[in-house]
């Protein structure tokens, strides 16, 4: 028995230990380029806890975008981001957002025989803020009308304020605006699609403020997914 355990505890010495920055690293390394640098998949790395989450900007949560935003990441062999570049995205705020969010970010050393790397690696990030997958609090998913449908429907338009500044700059145009109309006829969700940025703010405050006649369909009362375009003129506001 005595052979038996000093066996087992000499072959637990010849076992080698893996350290916390080799567990984010492959069995098969890949070759460093000219540069010296290993291009790994995201992956293999593992950002640590501490690195703050990229938060979809406030400045845009009233609008109906969707993205996918591609980061390059240069890591440092202590795990640092040194470089964060958006390689791939339509929409600068968020190609921002996501930029200066992973370059706080770190990660545990990335190991190639033992020793500690620099990497580089590409993460993807899909935003989404659109009402393409609403469903109401029970459940329902809304019935889409077009413009012309919706339109009979208004029974309560509060017109929009016309921007003092955007008048003097005579600035004109159209607002549309994507609207999820409630069971109760009021606006559940609200979402500006395109339109001036001196415009826009005034046409969400005013359409937030409709009103709608429940639509029904096969006797039951259902919520509606609908567009709704303000215009604005020097004239005044019109409603297509």
């Amino acid at each position: 028995m005595a052979s038996f355990l000093l066996v087992c505890f000499l072959v637990l010495l010849a076992t080698p230990r893996m350290t916390l920055g080799q567990e984010a690293s492959p069995a098969q390394p890949p070759n460093p380029g000219t540069d010296r640098m290993y291009e790994v998949a995201a992956s293999d790395l593992i950002k640590l806890d501490s690195s703050p989450k990229v938060e979809f900007p406030r400045q845009l949560a009233a609008y109906e975008v969707a993205d996918k935003v591609v980061i390059a990441l240069t890591i440092s062999p202590q795990g640092k981001v040194e470089k964060a570049k958006a390689v791939s995205g339509k929409i600068d705020t968020l190609k921002e957002v996501t930029e200066q969010t992973a370059r706080k970010w770190e990660f545990r050393p990335y190991l190639v025989n033992g020793t500690p790397v620099p990497v580089r690696t590409e993460i993807t990030f899909n935003f989404d803020n659109t009402f393409d997958h609403y469903h109401d609090p029970d459940g329902d998913v809304p019935v889409h009308l077009d413009e012309k449908e919706s339109h009979v429907l208004i029974v309560k338009s509060v017109p929009p304020h016309y921007p003092p500044d955007a008048r003097s700059s005579r600035i004109q145009g159209s607002v549309p605006l994507r609207v999820i109309v409630g069971k109760d006829g009021r606006v559940q969700g609200l979402h500006i699609i395109r339109g001036h940025p001196m415009l826009a703010p005034a046409a969400y405050v005013a359409v937030r403020q409709w009103e709608f006649k429940p639509y029904v369909e096969n006797g039951k009362t259902v919520p509606v997914d609908t567009k709704v375009t303000v215009d604005f003129s020097l004239s005044g506001w019109l409603l297509h």
